[in-house]
């Protein structure tokens, strides 16, 4: 929050600091074969009513009221903007219009609305005032949510060696932002049969005893003999809110499996 920011009528945004974060484009590159990237902003956090009314608050911009007051009559508002919209109306907010909108296909010009196929919701269109503001900023390209995996070691407690796995025993992974998290369906832990794909495993972070970034323990699973890798996938990222693709590392040691 910037109170210097928040306490003028008319913001002057040129001293904020908007990180985002650079991800591939997998479905577009240059005519050289090169992959272009696309910038996503990294979210800090969450916000509530109740932590922008305090936020106005520490501005003394509305000296006199409380923060309960304050979400009182913007819920207040809400409701009336709400009301309006969902009858047809298009409502300017101050920092941009809100309006209603349909979604879903109609077979013909004479269907009905469906609720299995359609849906109706409020879509928002940022106004001028804003895009000025916006356009003031100026962009940090930063590490944020675009932070990796990296393995450090992997070690089997059975038998205290870096190159052979123990069904059934302790593996114990030390690194940097490992922890195994987020609802994608390729996030885990694998150990991958670098002969036989059909016979590697994937452990879900359920399954994992210890798991912090620094530090992942686990029972290694009941693998079939062969030669094996690491591999972790995982949205962990360094703001509370994760990583929308899944980021992987593999470690470069082979594991066998007598």
């Amino acid at each position: 929050m910037n109170i210097n920011t928040l306490s003028k009528t008319t913001a002057d945004y040129e001293s904020s600091k908007l990180a985002v974060a650079l991800y591939p484009t997998s479905m577009r590159k240059e005519k050289d074969g090169k992959t272009t990237y696309h910038a996503r902003p990294i979210f800090r956090n969450k916000l509530t009513m109740e932590n922008i009314a305090n936020d106005i608050i520490a501005t003394g911009a509305l000296e006199g009221y409380t923060p309960e007051q304050i979400i009182s009559i913007w819920r207040v508002a809400n409701n009336a903007m709400i009301d309006r919209i969902l009858n047809g109306s298009i409502v300017d907010g101050g920092i941009g219009t809100f309006y209603a909108r349909v979604t879903g296909s109609f077979d013909s010009e004479q269907s009905s609305f469906d609720s299995k196929k359609n849906a109706i919701d409020i879509a928002f269109r940022s106004g001028k005032t804003v895009k000025e503001l916006s356009s003031q900023i100026q962009p940090v390209i930063a590490q944020g949510n675009s932070v990796k995996p990296e393995i450090i070691s992997v070690t089997d407690i059975e038998s205290g060696k870096s190159e052979t796995l123990t069904p059934g025993g302790f593996l114990d992974i030390t690194g940097k932002s490992i922890l195994v998290t987020g609802d994608n369906a390729d996030v885990g832990l694998y150990f991958e049969n670098t002969e036989d794909a059909s016979q590697s495993v994937k452990i879900a972070a359920t399954k994992i005893g210890v798991n912090t970034s620094a530090r992942i323990a686990c029972v290694v699973p009941q693998l079939a003999s062969g030669s094996y890798k690491i591999k972790i996938v995982t949205q962990f990222a360094k703001s509370t809110v994760p990583c929308k693709e899944s980021k992987s590392q593999t470690f470069g040691n082979t594991f066998t499996v007598a």
